[in-house]
């Protein structure tokens, strides 16, 4: 019996798709060109159905790659290996409790970020995790690529808003690490292995995630500059300030004017405050913009104000989509970058980063959470141009090596996936650790040893 009948007759025909327009679709995430195509999308409904398409996969020997809403930017969510079964987790999507008192969530993993946090403001809630694709991204996907987001000056990445996890490993057995409780120490910390995993360990079937309460009252501004290195200094001089700021963000002139704003550089930056002290925090956020040569475009004395004003800046990634496919049709190739640096450190390196864009003639912008260090730039070109293809790859690279120059990371919320194993290389043994990826595949081997999860990604 085949696989797709084994798995039909198992788990049940409405759960197994192999239709092949819904095949490539599920073939690849956002930021992935090559693929494979799958031998069947499987939509999981519960724990018992994850046990029984893994332990099926031990048995018929094929290979197991996880979606939630596919929209990884590092090709963590593409098919890069024959004989792949893509197990969809869109069915899994309730919310199982809600605690007050405790500020804690259980919930399925597929549950979609926004559809969530609409139920948690009956509480006075929120899971703070906030990708621009908030709207689509899911909590599991959020956890197992470590995301963070536009609320990430004061929250934090996903690592920061995770309890506890129950996963299905690579023997069919069912684990669950963590607790309820903020501290935890129960032995080794098993919990935070899975946060960033990117489905290479095992499959996260329920997550109990850390809340925090809404803010009481919030304030911003939207501020533009005339060269990048102001703009960076406004968001150390917030720092230096003791402004703790729970938004900062930024784009580039090209970036801004991109998605319909004045060609200036962009930056928006909020914090939340205490009923009644709206103006004088608002005075002290214009005082931070304009002494580092900002000039203020816009204010907000509430969230939904603000949250309307920040919407250009979700635009980073689809607006470039949309110049590309315009230049280039369907031979256009977009790549986002996805590194950090200390916010200290932050007017050099995007001074860098724009120079080094200009001299390598890719079409590139740049934008990204510089609440947290979080510089994201986006290029495109046509992947029929191998000259551009090869300046772009180079390009893609050298923004590792600033940040890494800087003290920073070569990836920050969106994971390795296929696209950065190189780059992973690069920082480890620019660390001198070459030797954690020796750890990695040791440890991948204890959860998965008959090598069944996500095969291609972070690790070879």
């Amino acid at each position: 019996m085949s696989v797709v009948e084994e798995l039909r007759r198992r788990l049940g025909e409405e759960k197994v798709i192999t239709e092949p327009d819904i095949l490539r679709i599920y073939a690849r995430d956002p930021a992935s060109v090559e693929y494979e195509l799958p031998l069947a999308v499987m939509y999981v409904e519960s724990r018992e159905d994850v046990v029984e398409t893994v332990k099926l996969a031990v048995e018929k020997k094929f290979y197991i790659t996880p979606v939630f809403h596919s929209t990884s930017l590092s090709g963590n969510a593409a098919v890069t290996t024959r004989r792949t079964v893509v197990v969809s987790f869109e069915r899994m999507n309730k919310i199982l409790e809600v605690s007050e008192a405790d500020w804690l969530a259980v919930v399925q993993p597929g549950i979609k970020i926004d559809e969530f946090n609409l139920e948690l403001m009956r509480h006075g809630l929120q899971w703070p995790v906030d990708p621009a694709s908030s709207k689509t991204a899911s909590v599991g996907g959020s956890i197992i690529n470590g995301a963070g987001g536009m609320r990430g000056a004061r929250y934090g990445p996903a690592s920061h808003w995770v309890l506890a996890l129950e996963a299905v490993i690579g023997t069919g057995e069912v684990i669950k690490v963590g607790c309820r409780t903020v501290k935890c120490r129960e032995g080794y910390d098993l919990l935070r292995l899975f946060v960033g995993s990117e489905g290479t360990l095992g499959l996260i079937t329920e997550a109990t995630v850390r809340l925090a309460p809404l803010p009481e009252a919030f304030v911003g501004v939207v501020a533009e500059f005339d060269d990048v290195q102001p703009l960076a200094r406004a968001v150390v001089e917030a720092r230096r300030r003791r402004l703790w700021l729970l938004v900062a963000e930024f784009m580039d002139d090209v970036g801004s004017e991109l998605v319909g704003l004045p060609r200036r550089y962009t930056l928006w930056i909020g914090i939340d405050v205490t009923s009644g002290a709206e103006e004088a925090a608002l005075a002290r956020l214009r005082q931070v913009a304009e002494a580092a040569g900002g000039r203020i475009s816009a204010e907000a004395r509430d969230w939904g104000i603000f949250f309307k004003l920040l919407a250009p800046r979700r635009n980073l990634y689809p607006a470039p989509v949309k110049r590309a496919v315009e230049q280039y049709g369907g031979d256009a190739m977009i790549w986002m970058g996805d590194v950090a640096a200390p916010v200290s450190k932050l007017p050099e390196a995007l001074a860098e980063m724009k120079r080094l864009a200009d001299s390598y003639r890719v079409p590139t912008i740049f934008g990204g959470h510089v609440g947290d260090g979080n510089i994201h730039p986006v290029l495109w070109f046509s992947r029929r141009d191998a000259e551009a293809r090869r300046r772009a790859a180079e390009l893609y690279m050298k923004f590792g090596e600033v940040a890494l120059k800087y003290g920073g990371t070569i990836s920050a919320e969106h994971g390795i996936g296929k696209h950065k194993k190189e780059m992973l290389k690069m920082a480890l043994e620019a660390k001198g650790s070459a030797a954690a990826l020796r750890i990695y595949r040791e440890i991948k081997r204890i959860f998965d040893p008959h090598g069944i999860f996500n095969p291609g990604k972070i690790i070879e």
